[in-house]
C-alpha cells in the first residue's frame, strides 16, 4: 500500500506543470542590453518577487487595469470590474475607496502635483478629478472631463473612449483615447479641452515620402493605410515631460513641449502595456509577456526580467500584465489583470549600487560616482553604464585619455569625440613649435636644392628601379591601373584593344581592393565605424566583397552579349577590378584620418567616402560605355538591367541550393533510416 502511495505521488508531481527556477529559486533570469555586442547579456539579479496577492487592505481586487503611487507612498489601484479605486497605505494597512458605487468601469489612474485623484472610467467615456475632502476622509469628485463640444480640434465622429489620463507639471490634464491617431486630447485642470498632444507620426522613408508626393491625405489614408499608429500608453516623469509607447513601436518615446522627441530607449520590446517614471528618473516598461525593462532618464537600457507564467500564479511571472509602478524605495508594483493580483518586487544590493551611482551621476558628481561603477564592473564587466560613468568620472577630472578608454569599452561616441578632442587639442600645442621647426626646415630644403639639386640623387635609386621593373609586364599592367585612373576613356580603350592589362593583375587588383577593405573596417576609429571588431566574421566579408564583384561582372556580360555589347567577359572582368583603384587608394586614407577627426569634423570623412564611392561608379559607367561601345543613354539602361539580372541570378541560386538542400536532407534520411533498420 505505502508502495501504490508513493508511485501515485510522483506520477501526480510528473503531470502537474512546474516552473524550474531560474537562479537561486527566482523563476527568471535577468538580462541588460550591450551596446558593445548589441545584444542581450546575463547580469546579475536586479529584482527579487517579494510577494503575490490578490487582496489589498481588505478588498479583493477583481480585473485591475491600473496602479499609481503618490510622493508619500499610498498606492492607487484600478480595480476595475468592482468599479473602484482603491487607496491602499501600505504602512497601516488601511484601505481608502474612491468612487464606489459610482464608477463603473475604471481603467486609469494618476495622482497630479496637486495630490488630486484623476480616474478614467471607460463605461462612462469620461475622466474625473477627485479631491480629498479631509474633514469627512473622503475623496470628492469636483471636475469632469468629457467628450469636446462645438471644438475645431474635435470632429463629431471622431470616437471618445478615454483609457488613461496623466497630468504635467501644470496640471494639465491628458487623456489617452483608445484607437485615437491624433495622440493625447488636452485639457486645462478645470475641464475645458484645447487640442491634442504626443501623436505619432508616419515614418520618414523613402516609400512614404514618394507617397506623399504623388498621393493626397485621403488616398494615403484608403489605398496604403498611411496613418499613424494610435499610442497604447502614457506617463509623465519629474520634469513634466510625457512618455509614450505604441504597439508595434520599439520602446518608449520622451516627447518635450514643443511636441518633439525629446530622447527614446536605444532597445525596447514591441508589445509594451504600460511605463512608469521610477524616483530615479529610471523608467520602466512592462510587456504583454511580462517581462519588465528599467531604463536610464536617457534610455540606455538597465535591466531585463520577470516573464511570462507557464502554469499558474507563480510569484514573480505573470499571465495578463496590465499595468507598473514604482515606490520611493524603488520597489516594483505590477498588476496582472487574468489572475487579479498585485506583485510586489524589491531590489537587490546590485540594483541599488547602481541607482546610487545613477542618482550620483544625474546630480553631475561624477567623480563621487566612480566608486560605485567600479564596483558595478566588478560585479558585471559588461554594463555599458558602468564603463561610461567610469568615463565621465574621468572626463570631469581632465584624465582624458583614460576617459576615452571607457568611452571606448561602452561604445560612447559623443564623450570619446569630445574626451579625443582634449587629446588632440593638448598634443597640438605641445607640438606646435616642432612643427613650425619641419615646416622651417623643409622651406630651407626646397631653396638649397635650387642651388644644388640634391633631390636627384634621393630620387635616382628610385628612378632606377622603376626602369628595371619595367622590364616585367605584369608591373606594367599593374601601373597601368593608373593611366585608367588619369584618363579613363584611353585606359579602357587600352584593356580591350591593346591588352595592356590581364587576368592575373586585374585578380591582384580585385584582391588588394579586399585587403584595403580588411584594413579600412578593422583600423577605423570606432566614431566613424559601427562594426564591432571582435565580432567581425572573415567569410561574411568574403562574401560582402566577392559575390556582388562577380554577379556584376558575369551579369554585364550575360546582358551585354544579348544587347549588342562588344566586351568578352575577361574584359568585363579586367576593367571591373580596374575601376577599383579609387576605393584601394581612398580606404586607407579614410582608416588613417578617420583617428586624427572628432565628430565635429565628421562631415570631412563622409564627404571623402562619398566622393571615393562616386568616382569609383562614375569609372564603372564609363566602363561599361568604352568597354561595350554604347551611348550614355544605353549605357545607363545596360547598368539598371545588370543590377537586375546580378539580383535574379542571385534569387535562382539561392532556390537552387534550398532546393538541393531539401533533396539531400532526403537521401540523408533515407541512408539513416535503412542503417538503423540494418
Amino acid at each position: 500500500m505505502k508502495k501504490l502511495l508513493i508511485a501515485a505521488l510522483f506520477i501526480l508531481v510528473c503531470l502537474l506543470p512546474v516552473n524550474v527556477d531560474a537562479n537561486n529559486g527566482i523563476p527568471y533570469y535577468t538580462f541588460t542590453y550591450s551596446s558593445t555586442q548589441r545584444r542581450i547579456v546575463p547580469t546579475q539579479d536586479a529584482y527579487l518577487p517579494l510577494s503575490i496577492t490578490s487582496e489589498i487592505g481588505g478588498y479583493i481586487l477583481n480585473s485591475p487595469e491600473d496602479i499609481t503611487i503618490d510622493k508619500q507612498n499610498n498606492i492607487y489601484i484600478a480595480d476595475t470590474k468592482n468599479g473602484r479605486v482603491i487607496k491602499y497605505n501600505i504602512q497601516s494597512n488601511v484601505a481608502t475607496l474612491i468612487g464606489d458605487g459610482f464608477l463603473t468601469s475604471p481603467m486609469g489612474v494618476h495622482v497630479g502635483l496637486d495630490g488630486a485623484v484623476y480616474v478614467v472610467d471607460f463605461t462612462h467615456k469620461k475622466a474625473y478629478k477627485y479631491v480629498y475632502d479631509q474633514s469627512n476622509d473622503s475623496y470628492d469628485l469636483t471636475v469632469t472631463y468629457e467628450r469636446p463640444v462645438n471644438s475645431p480640434y474635435f470632429a463629431p465622429s471622431d470616437t471618445f473612449e478615454p483609457t488613461k489620463v496623466i497630468t504635467d507639471s501644470g496640471n494639465n490634464v491628458y487623456l489617452l483615447l483608445a484607437g485615437s491617431i491624433n495622440g493625447l486630447a488636452e485639457y486645462k485642470n478645470d475641464g475645458e479641452f484645447f487640442g491634442f498632444f504626443g501623436a505619432n507620426r508616419i515614418p520618414n522613408t523613402w516609400d512614404n515620402i514618394i507617397k506623399s508626393l504623388l498621393f493626397d491625405e485621403q488616398q494615403r489614408r484608403e489605398w496604403f493605410k498611411m496613418i499613424p499608429k494610435a499610442l497604447n500608453n502614457v506617463a509623465v516623469d519629474q520634469d513634466g515631460l510625457i512618455l509614450t509607447i505604441t504597439n508595434g513601436q520599439s520602446g518608449y518615446l520622451k516627447l518635450n513641449i514643443a511636441n518633439l522627441v525629446f530622447s527614446q530607449s536605444n532597445w525596447g520590446f514591441e508589445n509594451l502595456m504600460d511605463l512608469y517614471v521610477g524616483p530615479h528618473n529610471t523608467i520602466f516598461t512592462i510587456n504583454a509577456e511580462g517581462y519588465i525593462t528599467e531604463y536610464t532618464q536617457e534610455g540606455q537600457t538597465l535591466f531585463i526580467f520577470a516573464g511570462p507564467d507557464k502554469s499558474s500564479n507563480t510569484k514573480g511571472l505573470f499571465n495578463s500584465p496590465t499595468a507598473i509602478a514604482v515606490d520611493a524605495r524603488n520597489n516594483i508594483y505590477a498588476l496582472d489583470k487574468s489572475t487579479s493580483s498585485l506583485q510586489i518586487f524589491v531590489p537587490t544590493a546590485f540594483a541599488d549600487l547602481v541607482h546610487n551611482a545613477i542618482t550620483l551621476y544625474q546630480a553631475g558628481k561624477y567623480s563621487e560616482s566612480e566608486e560605485p561603477w567600479k564596483q558595478v564592473l566588478k560585479m558585471n564587466s559588461l554594463f555599458d553604464l558602468a564603463n561610461k560613468g567610469i568615463g565621465d568620472a574621468h572626463f570631469a577630472k581632465g584624465e582624458y585619455e583614460d576617459a576615452m578608454h571607457y568611452y571606448a569599452l561602452s561604445r560612447h561616441l559623443e564623450g570619446y569625440s569630445n574626451a579625443y578632442w582634449e587629446v588632440r587639442n593638448t598634443a597640438l600645442l605641445a607640438s606646435a613649435s616642432w612643427l613650425v621647426y619641419v615646416i622651417f626646415a623643409m622651406i630651407i630644403l626646397t631653396i638649397v636644392n635650387r642651388f644644388l639639386p640634391f633631390m636627384k640623387y634621393v630620387k635616382a635609386p628610385i628612378k632606377k628601379s622603376h626602369a628595371y621593373m619595367k622590364r616585367f609586364k605584369l608591373y606594367n599592367e599593374l601601373l597601368f591601373g593608373f593611366h585608367v585612373l588619369r584618363n579613363p576613356n584611353d585606359g579602357y580603350y587600352g584593356i580591350k584593344r591593346e591588352g595592356k592589362t590581364s587576368n592575373l593583375s586585374a585578380t591582384i587588383y580585385l584582391f588588394t581592393f579586399f585587403l584595403m577593405y580588411i584594413i579600412f573596417i578593422y583600423t577605423t576609429s570606432f566614431l566613424f565605424n559601427d562594426r564591432v571588431v571582435a565580432e567581425i566574421n572573415m567569410i561574411q566579408q568574403v562574401i560582402t566583397v566577392f559575390i556582388p564583384f562577380f554577379l556584376w561582372v558575369i551579369a554585364n556580360y550575360l546582358v551585354c552579349s544579348i544587347r549588342d555589347g562588344e566586351g568578352k567577359l575577361s574584359d568585363v572582368y579586367q576593367s571591373s577590378a580596374y575601376a577599383l583603384l579609387p576605393m584601394i587608394i581612398s580606404l586607407p586614407i579614410l582608416a588613417f584620418i578617420s583617428h586624427g577627426l572628432t565628430l565635429n569634423e565628421a562631415f570631412i570623412y563622409t564627404f571623402l567616402f562619398n566622393v571615393s564611392v562616386m568616382i569609383t561608379v562614375i569609372y564603372l559607367i564609363v566602363m561599361v560605355k568604352e568597354i561595350h561601345f554604347y551611348e550614355m543613354k544605353k549605357t545607363i539602361a545596360n547598368i539598371f538591367i545588370t543590377i537586375f539580372t546580378a539580383l535574379m541570378i542571385l534569387l535562382m541560386v539561392s532556390i537552387v541550393y534550398i532546393l538541393l538542400s531539401e533533396i539531400l536532407q532526403v537521401f540523408l534520411d533515407i541512408y539513416r533510416e535503412v542503417t538503423s533498420r540494418a
